[in-house]
């Protein structure tokens, strides 16, 4: 009877290599992708999970809100706070011409709740300085 231990070194050798490259072919390694997957996440409108995105749609279907330009500064189990633009669609004449304001901004995400997918946020506070005057907004997240 034939031993299979060539075999199985083999098959452990090229898993080891397919691990490794498909590690540099998506920039990074099991270790960040692992403590990606298990980051607590905001769902995109189409319930896509997504950690730090550097801007999110809110208001999903009308895409008259938005943050952009963000820069999160803390991303954690309860609560991520960052900062960057709140944009509008001021709808004038009509919202399909795209007139669009932005506003620096402070965000929080907080109100974690568990999915089938992973942890996510529940709401989005946006602070704001419009016309001189403080503004805050609270944006419930997907899925509603």
């Amino acid at each position: 009877m034939k031993s299979n231990k060539g075999v199985r070194t083999t098959l452990a050798a090229l898993t080891g290599t397919l691990l490794g490259v498909g590690s540099l072919s998506l920039g990074v390694d099991s270790a960040t992708a692992s403590s990606v997957s298990h980051a607590v996440a905001m769902l995109g409108c189409l319930s896509q999970r997504m950690v730090r995105p550097s801007s999110y749609t809110l208001g999903c279907g009308s895409g008259t809100y938005g943050i952009t330009n963000v820069r999160w500064t803390v991303w954690g189990q309860t609560a991520a706070r960052g900062n960057g633009k709140y944009e509008l669609n001021t709808c004038t004449p009509t919202c399909s011409a795209d007139k669009n304001v932005a506003y620096r901004a402070t965000f929080v995400a907080n109100g974690v709740r568990s999915t089938s997918g992973g942890m996510v946020y529940e709401s989005l506070t946006i602070d704001y300085l419009k016309d001189g005057h403080d503004s805050s907004v609270t944006w419930a997240l997907p899925p509603f």
